[in-house]
């Protein structure tokens, strides 16, 4: 029986209240909840077609996909009498189901013998663009239909687990006591070296869209939070193309006072990242299996290497000329970290002040005399992840370091403002999320797990 908007070709089974499977709808499960419990029960699914087969007048197969899994729709003549309407439905078609959910030989181990069906628009779906499961779609053009692209689960499953991802970020700082803030993303002063800023108008003024809730953050702890974070989009104007750079992403920031070191704010993220990790391991570790190539580890006893011991390991022409690391450096470096301790993950510790912002605190100098910051990044599986660091809080040495930066004061004061009375030794770090995602999953790409990325010559969809 098949039935289309308002007009019931057959009449669905006896004793069913409605006629219109619309409007049972408010009835309808997810693929994850047909259960063997439920077998012999009649249910309702809704989602799109998958694959549709025809076998005879008298069997038909549709497998229907929603945002959990699949199932498979059985058609006999004996329960379905218009099998032949069947064949005027289209892969990715929208529709509703009601029947009966049993045992049955597709690979699930369950089918539903169909008895009512209803397209869920005004005409099945018009025939892709582009081909969802072939291996030689590009990624720019699947981006180009990104709302058709999002119906393969392996290319869902990075923004799924992204989200669960920030959940268990907020729920351990919840935890741990820190306060969720929700900073501006207009600014009036650009960042502190003034590069890579979007800039627009703003009611006949000057204004730029945040790069980084740093300045605002700090400025929470200087008001007598002691514990904040924001998760929030933040963009740079970088004209790069590279995997893992966009313009506008989702970024993790978090600080805390009353820390020692450095090594207080790495000790933290370890334990946030272990947290959450196997969290994510636990609640999706059959679907990575199933539709990755990796092995997810939550992070233990990462090792701690210090900028200058990193030196005597990376090639001479993998260090910038401001000593910091390129990212082929980054992955020399880890792999030497992973056969010497099996470890995925590596901070590296004390960069030297002329890779970092003015407002890093100042550490003990290299045995070269080279000064250096409080200080870390991040690495992992070869990419960096994470910046952090403990902040200068006394205004005096923040004035000295604007000065060494050869940065403008005046543009920075409304900054420098914050610790003129008084301020807590603090730190924190931040980090882009499908970054982070990416890594874990081996995506290879940011925008792998971003749902509508931008870069220098992407705005739309």
């Amino acid at each position: 029986m098949i039935i289309r908007g308002d007009t019931v070709i057959n009449k669905v089974p006896e004793g069913t209240a409605k006629t219109d499977i619309s409007e049972l709808l408010h009835r309808r499960i997810t693929t994850n909840l047909l259960t063997e419990d439920k077998f012999g029960s009649d249910v309702v699914v809704a989602g799109y077609i998958k694959r549709i087969k025809i076998i005879s007048s008298n069997l038909a197969f549709i497998v229907l996909a929603d945002q959990y899994g699949e199932v498979q729709l059985t058609f006999k003549s004996e329960s379905f009498k218009n099998i032949k309407d069947i064949q005027n439905l289209t892969r990715h078609s929208f529709i509703a189901a009601l029947g009966t959910l049993i045992k049955g030989y597709a690979k699930s181990g369950r089918e539903i013998e169909v008895n009512a069906l209803q397209l869920l628009t005004d005409k099945p779906a018009e025939p892709l663009p582009i081909e969802l499961e072939h291996v030689n779609t590009g990624l720019e053009k699947r981006l180009d239909y990104r709302w058709l692209d999002l119906r393969d689960q392996k290319h869902r499953l990075p923004l799924v687990i992204l989200a669960r991802t920030v959940a268990r970020f907020r729920e351990f700082l919840a935890n741990e006591n820190f306060v969720e803030i929700f900073t501006p993303k207009f600014t009036g002063n650009p960042a502190e070296s003034g590069a890579e800023v979007f800039t627009l108008e703003y009611f006949g003024k000057k204004a730029y869209l945040a790069q980084s809730p740093q300045f605002y953050k700090q400025m929470a702890v200087c008001s007598g939070f002691e514990k904040v974070f924001e998760i929030a989009p933040v963009f740079r104007a970088n004209p790069s193309f590279t995997s893992r750079h966009d313009t506008e992403f989702t970024s993790f920031d978090l600080e805390f006072a009353y820390i020692t070191s450095h090594y207080d704010v790495m000790a933290l993220e370890e334990k946030m990242l272990n947290y959450t990790i196997k969290a994510v391991i636990k609640d999706f570790a059959d679907e990575i299996k199933q539709l990755t190539k990796t092995e997810l580890k939550p992070p233990e006893n990462i090792p701690r290497i210090k900028m200058e011991d990193a030196y005597s390991i990376v090639s001479k022409q993998n260090i910038t000329p401001d000593g910091d690391l390129t990212p082929e450096g980054e992955k020399e470096l880890a792999k030497y970290i992973k056969t010497k301790t099996g470890n995925e993950f590596v901070f590296i510790t004390d960069y030297p002040f002329s890779a970092r912002p003015f407002y890093h605190m100042l550490g003990e100098p290299m045995s070269n005399g080279t000064p250096t910051t409080k200080s870390f990044d991040l690495i992992y599986r070869g990419v960096e992840i994470t910046t952090g660091a403990q902040r200068e809080h006394n205004y005096d040495r923040l004035l000295e370091n604007v000065k060494a930066k050869g940065l403008n004061q005046k543009n920075l004061q409304f900054y420098l403002d914050f610790f003129r009375y008084g301020a807590p030794p603090h730190g924190g770090l931040g980090f882009g999320l499908t970054r982070l995602v990416t890594q874990m999953l081996e995506l290879g790409n940011v925008r792998e797990a971003t749902f509508l990325p931008r870069d220098p010559k992407r705005l739309t969809p």
